[in-house]
């Protein structure tokens, strides 16, 4: 848990969960993990919760310095795959409004704004909401 918020922490347009709040996300049955590693190194992670039909991806987070390298895209599709067999349909997050990378990589995806949520974040950004039909 440790290496995952020291990850999160070095993230500006992180969530910035503590090593409790993501251990007690963990706790549920509900909740899924997966921490994407290279070379024995974690590198980034995504945390999901199911709640079927849908799935929602409650954090994604790559090491600052290993972004740009496909890792995200790599991990996003990871948890779609995830999502998909554990019979979700859908799959949604919600993503700041002045992170146009993450916007892109999502839209890349095939996620689709569906709303917002003025202001929510601590900067002011408002949070853009996004769903992905994963049936085949």
């Amino acid at each position: 848990m440790d290496a995952l918020v020291l990850i999160e922490d070095a993230c500006p347009t992180a969530p910035q969960w503590s090593a409790v709040q993501l251990a007690g996300d963990l706790e549920s049955e509900r909740a899924r993990l997966i921490v994407l590693e290279e070379g024995g190194r974690v590198e980034g992670f995504a945390a999901l919760l199911v709640v079927p039909p849908g799935a929602e991806i409650t954090s994604i987070v790559i090491r600052r310095e290993s972004q740009g390298r496909g890792l995200g895209r790599a991990l996003l599709a990871h948890v779609m795959e995830e999502a998909r067999s554990l019979g979700c349909g859908r799959l949604s997050l919600e993503v700041s409004a002045s992170n146009a990378a993450a916007l892109a990589l999502y839209a890349s995806a095939g996620f689709k704004a569906v709303g917002r949520r003025p202001k929510y974040y601590d900067d002011g950004a408002d949070a853009v909401l996004m769903d992905l039909d994963l049936a085949p």
